[in-house]
């Protein structure tokens, strides 16, 4: 049994049920927002009609796939023995909603050139953010019995949180080179993950094997059809950010005078 959150009766909870594999698709999905979103950044930064539009965009991509489907994915992989599982549908919705707002928010606090103010306000605003994504997301939780939040784990998932969404948005605005868009999102990815584990490492689980079994939704009913939209989502910014530049050389092509260049008078 891997480490988790100990039971009462002295068991653990098995975060990795189905396998390692999950954290690494939850990884992926993670860094693949995390791509999209900060192409759709870098789109709005260069705009000025459709900035609100391209943030809106990067939000979805990386709060609602980046973090919340990202979480959501590894979530799968949890067990909790002796109990059924079930998942409140309202607080998984609200924990998309939150991440999705917060990111929105989070972008334009910072603004499009590097400022250290609006910097460190973003990445609070982004970290609490996803700190509170995870444990509206983990807080969906229903079992045989009761769930308990030990309180230093949660200080330091939200620690690793601000820190990840700070460094993120650091890395971004300062480093401009294609390798360190490259270590941006991969932080980004592996931040997301380190801090939705260290916020279930906060969770103690209480078994009573003689209560019912609880409401609410099997949560790969849930997550499947929202794992589905949320990739087919993304083609939306993905095309947007491919058909873009063609969209900026055509117009300078238009602007240019055609035919022969005026010769200047001797």
């Amino acid at each position: 049994m891997h480490e988790g959150a100990v039971l009462a009766a002295g068991e653990t909870v098995d975060q990795f049920a189905m396998g390692y594999w999950l954290i690494a698709l939850s990884v992926g999905i993670s860094v693949l927002g995390g791509v999209v979103g900060l192409a759709c950044v870098v789109h709005g930064a260069r705009s000025a009609g459709f900035r609100l539009v391209w943030l809106v965009s990067a939000a979805v991509s990386l709060g609602g796939v980046g973090v919340w489907l990202a979480t959501s994915v590894a979530m799968l992989g949890l067990r909790v023995p002796g109990s059924a599982t079930r998942y409140d549908p309202g607080r998984l919705i609200a924990a998309m909603v939150m991440s999705i707002i917060t990111v929105l928010a989070a972008l334009l606090i910072i603004g499009r050139t590097l400022r250290l103010p609006l910097l460190l306000s973003g990445g609070l605003v982004l970290g609490l953010g996803i700190g509170l994504t995870h444990y509206l997301g983990i807080g969906s939780i229903d079992i045989q019995g009761s769930v308990d939040v030990t309180v230093w784990p949660a200080v330091v998932s939200a620690a690793i949180a601000v820190i990840t969404a700070t460094a993120a948005l650091w890395s971004f605005q300062a480093l401009h080179f294609p390798l360190a868009r490259i270590a941006t999102v991969l932080l980004f990815g592996i931040g997301v993950a380190a801090t939705y584990n260290t916020a279930l490492a906060a969770l103690h689980f209480d078994i009573d094997r003689s209560a019912k079994v609880p409401g609410g939704v099997e949560l790969f009913d849930f997550v499947f059809p929202m794992f589905v939209v949320g990739l087919l989502a993304l083609t939306v910014p993905i095309s947007a950010v491919l058909i873009a530049p063609d969209r900026r050389e055509f117009r300078t092509t238009v602007a240019e005078p055609r035919g022969p260049k005026p010769q200047p008078a001797h």
